[in-house]
């Protein structure tokens, strides 16, 4: 009865770490809007983004001031800019607007398939660090309108909400039920060899939802403005890259495990048979 028990525990610890690795990740990295800024602020060392980026400074001075040739005037220093640090860490907060884009229901009066990206902040700082003859300022709000006909505004707060509960009831779903495969087992060295099995299955299924990840937003993005689209792209690029990296680690710690739990076993049964 014992092995039993310890035998369907053991499927559901590794099912429940199968659940757990992507889940998790997915509440960290996409759910949670720091993780989500954190890991799409490397998309701005991307040379399409600065160039997109810059031009649309360039662009949005131009419109906004009466300098004759002030974009043309902008755009080389807009480049300096988006090619600096302080681009990096401005990009965090397009990333938060597109989490809140993404995740907040929308208002009333909003499109729920055009995504406005308030980029004033960034066009004052590149302005500053630009050190024109004439000091420019932008007040008024300036928008960068990324058409998105595959998503809506909001689509994602019930799927965040589901992933976040998920995750965390999966994980400590899946250390109860290794601790008492543990406890009630004959044989625990092949118990810890089947949860580093698991392991290793999470890792190949957090694999499969990264690859899943790209393909769903180069087709939802199909349709958006190149150099937007670019941006979305290279966003989802990095974000799937740290589910890969998740799943690389996954996969080294399942392979530890079953490898100690093997050990474990044939180190037992010497025993044994020496008694």
């Amino acid at each position: 009865m014992r092995s039993v028990l310890s035998g369907l525990f053991t499927i559901v610890a590794m099912i429940a770490v199968v659940v757990a690795v992507p889940t998790m990740w997915g509440s960290q990295k996409v759910v949670s809007a720091d993780g989500f800024a954190a890991s799409a602020a490397q998309a701005a060392r991307d040379q399409q983004v600065q160039d997109y980026f810059a031009s649309t400074i360039a662009s949005s001075v131009a419109e906004q001031t009466s300098i004759p040739l002030a974009g043309d005037a902008v755009k080389p220093l807009a480049q300096a800019y988006t090619r600096s640090d302080a681009f990096a860490t401005a990009f965090e907060e397009i990333a938060r607007q597109q989490h809140d884009w993404l995740f907040t229901a929308p208002g009333p009066d909003t499109d729920a398939h055009v995504m406005d990206l308030n980029i004033t902040p960034m066009i004052n700082e590149a302005v500053a660090s630009a050190s024109l003859p004439v000091p420019v300022h932008i007040d008024t709000p300036i928008y960068v309108a990324i058409d998105q006909h595959r998503l809506s505004a909001g689509s994602l707060e019930s799927t965040g909400d589901l992933v976040k509960t998920v995750s965390w009831i999966a994980v400590i779903v899946a250390v109860v039920a290794a601790i008492l495969a543990l406890a009630l087992a004959n044989r625990r060295g092949t118990v810890l060899a089947w949860l580093g099995v698991g392991g290793m299955l999470a890792a190949a299924v957090a694999f499969g939802v990264a690859q899943y990840i790209r393909t769903l937003v180069d087709d939802r993005a199909a349709d958006t403005e190149e150099a937007a689209r670019r941006t979305v792209e290279v966003v989802a690029d990095d974000i799937s890259g740290s589910l890969i990296t998740w799943a690389v680690i996954a996969v080294i710690v399942g392979a530890l495990v079953t490898v100690a739990g093997i050990l474990f076993r044939i180190v037992g049964g010497g025993r044994r048979r020496a008694v």
